[in-house]
């Protein structure tokens, strides 16, 4: 029994990890479900309005199937809308996330040591990118959606 547990070994990938790098899979989860969170809460929030203006066609309507069909309509598009929301911030969130724990992480191993310097280099280039990617696609400030 002692033989088996002398033979089992831990597997290495070659380069140990220094103190301080961030691990780059949770961070990217993270950074997946605080977009979510983010992303989900900001289009319930601007969904205010528009549920407001629901609830003045239902003053107006007197049929009572009108009414649920009005109301059934507005959830489904609110939900739609809040579930959109949490599914686009979670993806840029995560994304921006892994690309910046990533060029972190390489710019540690590339240069031997990890301080301020790969933060500094990951944030930017992973700004750079991001703000390119948003001015050229005019996406990352959009807020409200149409169907």
């Amino acid at each position: 029994m002692e033989a088996l547990e002398n033979e089992e070994q831990t597997v290495s990938n070659g380069s140990p990890r220094m103190p301080g790098m961030v691990n780059w899979g949770t961070a990217t989860v993270i950074g997946v479900f605080a977009g979510m969170l983010y992303g989900g809460s900001k289009e319930a929030s601007a969904s205010v309005s528009k549920d407001a203006e629901v609830m003045l066609k239902l003053g107006s309507t007197p049929d009572k199937r009108e009414q649920y069909r009005l109301m059934r309509d507005a959830m489904e598009k609110r939900f739609i809308r809040v579930t959109r929301g949490s599914i686009v911030g979670g993806v840029r969130l995560g994304m921006f996330t892994a690309a910046f724990c990533g060029l972190q992480n390489l710019l540690a191993e590339k240069r031997g040591f990890h301080d301020v310097y790969n933060v500094v280099g990951a944030g930017s280039a992973t700004a750079a990118t991001f703000g390119l990617i948003c001015k050229r696609t005019n996406s990352c400030h959009q807020t409200h959606h149409t169907f």
